[in-house]
């Protein structure tokens, strides 16, 4: 039987932590949602109850959903303004395609 060379095993240690650790935090922030329900001072089901149908992809929601949703959520917690909510909202929301040349 042959051995394996100590940095062989070392390294298969260390790449096997990194992808547990790695593994551990994506399952923890797996929902975006939650990091926008904690920016906004809210629980995420709270949010999550807000939430209507998402947008179709490539497409924006419309603004009597961004209204609806403002609504909802300053219900939720009455200090919300829609400047903030809009604020988080964009801010998780990914750039737009640099312009074709």
């Amino acid at each position: 039987m042959k051995v394996l060379p100590k940095i062989f095993l070392v390294n298969v240690i260390v790449l096997s932590f990194a992808a547990v650790t790695t593994s551990a935090a994506v399952a923890q922030r797996a929902n975006p949602m939650d990091g926008v329900a904690e920016q906004l001072g809210l629980e995420p089901a709270q949010l999550q109850s807000c939430l209507g149908e998402p947008p179709a992809p490539g497409t924006r929601p419309s603004e009597a959903d961004r209204t609806a949703l403002i609504a909802c959520l300053t219900g939720q917690d009455g200090s919300l303004t829609a400047e903030k909510i809009d604020a988080v909202m964009g801010a998780m929301r990914p750039p737009p395609p640099p312009p074709k040349q």
